[in-house]
């Protein structure tokens, strides 16, 4: 039985090797490759990234969506939804994308024989993916994130738009339970539709590259950290994500444990504002803004640390977390959680089992809950442990195996 063609949309994608953006769609579609599936992926382009490429066996096309291409503005730096709301260009580009996505599409289809098309968010991923099934007869696995639903929601005929998507689609997953109500909200039953249910299946990990191999001071030296304690965000600096608020916690925390340092690793729009917010807090030395990291500092932080936080917040506008995978790779490490209680965070995280749930934009509640693990080794390590229990169920070998039964059982 020869191996089933799977096209892969997403506008989240390395555009090149040691690329420091998510690989999470990088992540299943290579273990789909190692698993008897033949993935091609399209992905907006970017400047200084090839217009076509393998990339582990993988065949990677990335098209133009804007000329000259220094201006495409729309995809990869904080986001899509962040860029919109930063730059004017990047909402001209948003129409542009999506057509040229569409028409790269379709001649990929015909060019490589695809069978199925996997589009990643709702918005313009899963449009696309059902105008391709639509009018190329292939089959359509769409996954749904948090931004592209969100982005959906605002539109002008949204409940007519997801209809169509929903009818040309022969199966539906989703990152967290958060994300499948909102759709439903939106769609209403799903037995009007091919799918007839939404799994909720969300992105994976591998446990085994996250567990703790150095030594953890030697790396606090190798990094220039001298403190005791490390309390670690990671995460682009955007709205969303709610790190003012893991800020505004942290002189609570140094007044009960002042050994401790902060370090956040990302970046984004709301960077310099977020180093003025530190400097007036006079935490600016227990502050460290790390910028992007590769893949190797990443592990290291993870090893250091002591708490990871997700202080993810829900936006004026409605936009919020799926669930991130920062959150799984933390616990693969051992790390215990503290994480606010929006999107998908309640599905990986159990409140005084793993980690901790706070309310969103509680500064006073990430303190008592970091000070409480800081301060009780037996609390930090029973949450620890859990922590990694809890990992071992996003394992890419159950996740992606899922991903892959869905797909053989089109017909």
């Amino acid at each position: 039985m020869m191996p089933k063609k799977v096209l892969v949309l997403t506008t989240t994608f390395p555009r090149w090797n040691g690329d420091v953006r998510p690989e999470f769609v990088y992540d299943l579609s290579k273990w789909l490759q190692k698993n008897d599936m033949e993935i091609v992926v399209l992905a907006p382009h970017h400047p200084g990234a090839k217009k076509y490429e393998v990339m582990e066996g993988i065949k990677v096309y990335r098209y133009r969506y804007f000329i000259p291409v220094k201006y495409q503005r729309l995809v990869y730096g904080g986001g899509v939804l962040p860029n919109i709301k930063q730059s004017w260009l990047a909402k001209v580009q948003v129409p542009v994308l999506f057509l040229s996505g569409l028409y790269c599409a379709g001649r990929i289809i015909k060019k490589e024989n695809i069978d199925i098309v996997h589009s990643h968010w709702i918005i313009p991923g899963g449009l696309t993916g059902s105008l391709c099934s639509h009018f190329f007869k292939t089959r359509h696995l769409m996954t749904l994130h948090g931004a592209g639903l969100f982005a959906l929601e605002k539109m002008p005929f949204k409940k007519a738009i997801a209809g169509y998507i929903l009818k040309n689609s022969d199966g539906v997953t989703v990152v967290s339970e958060h994300i499948k109500k909102r759709l439903l909200d939106l769609a209403g039953d799903m037995r009007n539709y091919p799918p007839q249910d939404v799994s909720v299946l969300p992105m994976g990990i591998y446990p085994g590259e996250f567990l703790a191999v150095d030594n953890k001071e030697e790396l606090k030296i190798r990094h220039g950290i001298s403190y005791k304690n490390v309390i670690l965000f990671i995460g682009r600096l955007v709205d969303k994500k709610g790190l003012p608020y893991l800020i505004d916690a942290m002189p609570g925390i140094l007044s009960r444990c002042p050994d401790t340092a902060l370090i956040v690793c990302g970046d984004g729009p709301m960077r310099e504002d977020l180093e003025k917010a530190a400097k007036k807090m006079g935490i600016q030395d227990k502050t460290f803004f790390k910028g992007y990291i590769s893949k190797k500092d990443k592990s290291d932080y993870l090893q250091m640390a002591d708490i990871l936080v997700i202080p993810s917040i829900v936006t004026g506008s409605g936009d919020v977390e799926g669930l991130p995978v920062t959150l799984l790779e933390g616990m693969a490490s051992g790390l215990p959680v503290i994480a606010t209680d929006v999107g998908g965070m309640k599905d990986a995280v159990t409140d005084g089992w793993n980690g901790f749930m706070v309310p969103e934009k509680d500064p006073a509640s990430i303190s008592d809950k970091a000070v409480a693990i800081l301060k009780d080794n037996g609390l930090a390590s029973l949450l620890s442990k859990n922590a990694l229990e809890t990992a071992r169920k996003y394992d890419w070998e159950r996740i992606g195996g899922e991903y892959k039964r869905i797909m053989e059982s089109f017909n």
